[in-house]
């Protein structure tokens, strides 16, 4: 039987020759744009001459292997699977990935900021939806864009429909098909805008009432009201799973938008079992001066409310918890070493919280015997960038760090400050419960007309009470080495101060944090 000969008609496919020529010239291109915009101190541009660079060096890798078969070759049409090796075909979907890649990160650097905390944002975004990359990993909460999709999906199959049905008195003619093309234009140009923006950073959905989101308010739950509006416990309607509302009231002016939007930002580019999970963000018609903010999980129960409850009640809340005790401790440990590996995965995306204290962590499930540390509350959380500008007092003032109190600079460091500050505590109580903390408290919050009521300010009191609490001559090796740990967290030098990488590998050998 006679090999089967490739048609020239127009559904040919091309050459290898006609590709490679292609893949080429959009290299070319792409490399000029590459070089016209290096060395630039822009977060995007930096990743989108990257991402040139990775698609360029593919199709230089593939060029180089399809040169290998020979001449004859490069007259084979792509798909002629005979005569390229698997290696070549694998080589070719690797550079039509990282083309849609490319493209979809040079569209994002056309229309989104590239400039300041805004850009840096932008590029962790497209890192994260555009790039994939693996560091981040794990599960992730998409209820507000899988919401997106089947609202968009039923749109969309509704225009097909109505393009779709014949007209009255007879079949569709081409006649036909364009004047209900040019009906439907406006409406289907105006769906592919707001398709666009759904899936763009910082989204923020609109519906026409609360009634109308995919969430249920929780009427029996609790509402936690602060200086930026309140938190409540909101049900998925169609998975039924609990997560919290934060409700921005009275939202006026684009300054307060754009900072609420930054907290967004923050939230949607995490994605670590210790941190809160962005869910979704929107407005609604009847009450369009307030921003709401959906997260994951609803965990009402706080560091705060840990630390300043009365032995009984916390008893009550967790079974678990005993004072000065190894079992006990297990858990304490395990909880701490959450934390650091959670404020570590936010430094190594160059995000620095400053704002660690007990009110912005939360104990889940804290009647388990698996109770989980998370972090939350990202409001004044910022990109870090050495050298840039900061507000140094924009933060809680009791565990301000002793470099951001003298305005000398404000680091990863000081979130290690804090970090310590909020361990401290956990030990005090760890060790002898109410009493411990409240020693501690006024060991730097007092009535005295020259109490600066700053642990850092304080710090030779503050240490003395941590040291008269948690050493004794009865301290275990397990108390000794998180105690250390703590002081070094604790140094008031912030170049003598360990990373939080290294806090977070001391934590990893004490008893109970491996199980």
């Amino acid at each position: 039987m006679a090999a089967p000969t490739h048609s020239h008609g127009a559904s040919q496919e091309p050459s290898l020759a006609q590709l490679l020529d292609g893949m080429l010239q959009v290299c070319k291109r792409l490399s000029i744009w590459a070089k016209d915009h290096a060395g630039s101190d822009e977060p995007l541009t930096n990743l989108a001459c990257k991402e040139i660079h990775s698609l360029c060096s593919l199709i230089f890798l593939f060029n180089s292997q399809v040169a290998e078969l020979g001449p004859d070759c490069k007259d084979n049409a792509q798909d002629d699977r005979p005569a390229l090796s698997e290696r070549i075909l694998q080589t070719l979907t690797h550079c039509k990935k990282q083309l849609f890649v490319t493209l979809d990160l040079l569209e994002l650097h056309g229309q989104a900021e590239r400039h300041g905390q805004e850009g840096a944002l932008n590029a962790l975004y497209a890192r994260k939806y555009i790039i994939d990359d693996a560091v981040y990993g794990g599960s992730q909460h998409h209820y507000g864009r899988e919401e997106s999709l089947i609202h968009l999906g039923l749109e969309l199959k509704g225009f097909i429909a109505e393009f779709a049905q014949d007209p009255i008195g007879g079949p569709m003619t081409a006649g036909n098909a364009v004047q209900r093309f040019q009906h439907l234009e406006p409406r289907l140009t105006d769906f592919l805008s707001r398709a666009t923006k759904h899936f763009s950073p910082r989204y923020v959905h609109n519906y026409k009432s609360l009634a109308d989101t995919p969430y249920v308010v929780d009427a029996a739950g609790d509402v936690f009201s602060g200086s930026y509006g309140a938190v409540q416990k909101v049900n998925h309607k169609r998975s039924g799973e609990s997560l919290a509302m934060k409700t921005f009231h009275g939202v006026y002016t684009n300054k307060q938008v754009k900072k609420i939007l930054r907290e967004v930002g923050i939230l949607e580019v995490c994605n670590h079992k210790n941190i809160v999970r962005f869910v979704q963000a929107f407005r609604t018609d009847d009450n369009d001066q307030s921003i709401r903010v959906v997260m994951a999980p609803w965990a009402p129960y706080t560091l705060l409310g840990f630390l300043h409850s009365p032995d009984v009640k916390r008893k009550a809340r967790c079974p678990w918890f005993q004072p000065n005790s190894p079992q006990s401790n297990r858990y304490i440990y395990r909880m701490m070493y959450e934390l650091a590996d959670a404020v570590e995965y936010l430094h190594n995306h160059e995000i620095k919280h400053k704002d660690l204290k007990p009110e912005n962590i939360l104990i889940h499930r804290e009647a388990s015997d698996r109770p989980t540390a998370l972090i939350t509350d990202v409001g004044v959380s910022k990109i870090y960038k050495p050298g840039a500008s900061t507000n140094f007092k924009d933060s809680t003032y009791e565990y301000l760090a002793p470099e951001q109190h003298a305005m000398k600079e404000s680091t990863f460091k000081s979130d290690v400050w804090q970090l310590g500050c909020c361990f401290g505590a956990i030990l005090a109580v760890a060790e002898r419960g109410q009493s411990g903390y409240e020693e501690l408290q006024d060991s730097f919050i007092r009535d005295d007309a020259d109490c600066q009521c700053s642990i850092a300010l304080e710090y030779p009191s503050f240490k003395e009470a941590l040291d008269a609490i948690c050493m004794s001559s009865n301290s275990n090796t397990a108390q000794r080495k998180v105690y250390a740990i703590v002081l070094g967290m604790l140094e008031l030098d912030p170049h003598q101060r360990p990373s939080i990488g290294l806090v977070k590998a001391a934590l990893l050998k004490l008893p109970g944090v491996k199980n």
